[in-house]
């Protein structure tokens, strides 16, 4: 009986100081980077965004999806096509989901609501085309991005405000890549 108590105490001991004290240390610590408050990025590098509007529609409606901040862009660059979570400066610290269109270097310019990167149209199969009807969506004058920028936009691009009239966001805004859609 007496190894039994021990077994119990030692367990409730891990349970109630050490896991928690292991936690409280991951957090401070923020071992993937995290520009955020949110325990569950800070400590497993992963969290929930809510999409709060139809910016990205057709084809991520508004919901949840699921966001890897865990050092993904550490190691690689972000690419094109990339749905990526954001920092918007001047907008209070709030998160925004959009897709990367444009890398540093390239330009990027809008015609007859078709974008072009480098002069060449860019295939954009997630894009309805009845969310292109606006003048600001169907035309936009030659933009270069400079380096460390990329130039965002949302897929409903009558209903995104993204790099057309904000600059093109800077890598270190990034916060995370968009995995995977829960609604």
């Amino acid at each position: 009986m007496t190894g039994l108590r021990r077994w119990i105490a030692k367990g409730l001991w891990v349970a109630v100081i050490v896991v928690p004290l292991a936690l409280l240390a991951a957090y401070l610590i923020n071992p993937f980077g995290v520009r955020s408050a949110d325990p569950r990025q800070r400590i497993i590098g992963h969290g929930l965004y809510r999409v709060p509007s139809s910016s990205m529609m057709p084809g991520i409606a508004p919901g949840h999806v699921l966001v890897t901040r865990a050092g993904y862009y550490v190691k690689r660059l972000p690419q094109r096509g990339d749905v990526v979570t954001l920092l918007v400066p001047g907008y209070d610290g709030q998160v925004w989901m959009q897709r990367i269109v444009g890398l540093p270097g390239e330009t990027v310019a809008i015609e007859a609501g078709k974008v072009h990167v480098d002069g060449r149209p860019l295939n954009e199969p997630y894009v309805s085309p009845d969310n292109a009807l606006t003048d600001y969506a169907r035309t936009m004058s030659a933009m270069t991005i400079p380096a460390g920028h990329y130039f965002m936009l949302g897929d409903n691009r009558d209903n995104s405000m993204d790099s057309r009239m904000l600059e093109p966001a800077r890598r270190e805004d990034i916060t995370g890549k968009v995995i995977a859609r829960l609604y």
